[in-house]
């Protein structure tokens, strides 16, 4: 595994700044963390995490234990991490994407977008760049990186209402993404898109406000995808900046060495056996699995060409839009690329 040659520091969390708790030593050599998710409990993710949280239990002898708290339920948001974060009064560590602290570090919209890798294994390549890049903002807010959670999909599918498996056929259809940057991808090939959210995207497609939707096949079954838009073809593989370990650097100064070892470790062996499910596609061709036994039917892959054009105009868009933030967008995309071969 790549991953394991990406050196990782140490550090904590800090939660709600106006709540008046700490990190408490439960006996005299034991301390309780307190760690935060905005996902589901049902994620592959926060159980990957979840794994991550025990392990750093065992390894340090019990010494530090972390209660973990996906789906916000310590009340925290995201977006507010850095200035929450930092004090670990409430909250010591947390898992974090760092695509949502684009209001507080703009480069962050387009250090890693969707489609502008042609492979999802590349994305280790990557990873000590990447944290280069979140350290810059992460350690000036008095937070550290320890480590990595792999994203549970790693393909990204076109379902659609009709049987569609190509470019030139999409440019005639109506077609839902997740975000922005995708609308100007899609765009680049002559193909119109609009954001829907995953909440609505059932009845956009039942009542025909679009025809298609652009949707990692892993999560598709969450939503019954299938019963709407019965088939599926491969277009780009799902990548997108990984989930980041994160704790508050006070908090983790108040740690001993065995406890700060303990942490570390736990984070690495996290980082690697989450990213080797992610490269292997291991979620997403059961998943595929059991769509198709209720229902849906796999096409073949959209074409290699249809496949490299669309990375092409994603690496087009990625460019230009890192020009529109500013400077250290423009340098962060410059060393991803440079990292990862692009250049």
């Amino acid at each position: 595994m790549k991953v394991g040659r990406v050196s990782m520091g140490l550090a904590v969390v800090g939660l709600a700044a106006g709540m008046a708790l700490s990190p408490r030593p439960v006996s005299a050599d034991e301390t309780v963390w307190r760690m935060h998710a905005a996902a589901a409990e049902t994620r592959v993710e926060i159980q990957n995490t979840q794994w991550f949280a025990d392990r750093v239990g065992e390894l340090s002898g019990g010494k530090i234990k972390i209660d973990f708290y996906p789906g916000g339920a310590l009340g925290v948001k995201d977006a507010d991490m850095l200035q929450t974060l930092p004090p670990g009064n409430v909250v010591q560590a947390a898992l974090l994407y760092p695509g949502y602290l684009a209001r507080d570090a703009a480069e962050y919209a387009v250090t890693l977008p969707p489609g502008v890798l042609s492979q999802a294994s590349m994305v280790e390549d990557a990873l000590a760049t990447l944290k280069t890049i979140y350290d810059r903002v992460y350690n000036a807010s008095g937070i550290r990186l320890v480590g990595f959670i792999g994203h549970a999909a790693s393909q990204t599918h076109i379902f659609c209402s009709e049987p569609i498996n190509s470019l030139e056929d999409l440019r005639s259809r109506k077609l839902r993404v997740w975000e922005e940057f995708q609308i100007a991808t899609f765009g680049e090939l002559g193909i119109a898109a609009q954001i829907i959210g995953q909440n609505d995207l059932y009845v956009a497609l039942s009542t025909g406000v679009v025809d298609c939707a652009v949707y990692p096949a892993q999560a598709a079954e969450t939503i019954s995808l299938q019963e709407v838009a019965p088939h599926a073809s491969y277009l780009f593989p799902f990548v997108l900046h990984p989930l980041t370990i994160v704790v508050s650097e006070s908090a983790y100064e108040s740690l001993d060495d065995t406890q700060k070892s303990a942490l570390q470790d736990a984070a690495n062996e996290a980082t690697e056996r989450s990213f080797e499910a992610y490269v292997a596609a291991r979620y997403d061709a059961p998943a595929i699995e059991r769509l198709k036994e209720n229902g849906l039917t796999v096409l073949p892959d959209f074409s290699a060409k249809d496949q490299a054009a669309f990375t092409e105009a994603a690496l087009k868009v990625w460019r230009r839009k890192a020009s529109d933030i500013g400077d250290q967008a423009v340098a962060d995309v410059s060393a991803v690329t440079e990292a990862l071969g692009l250049q």
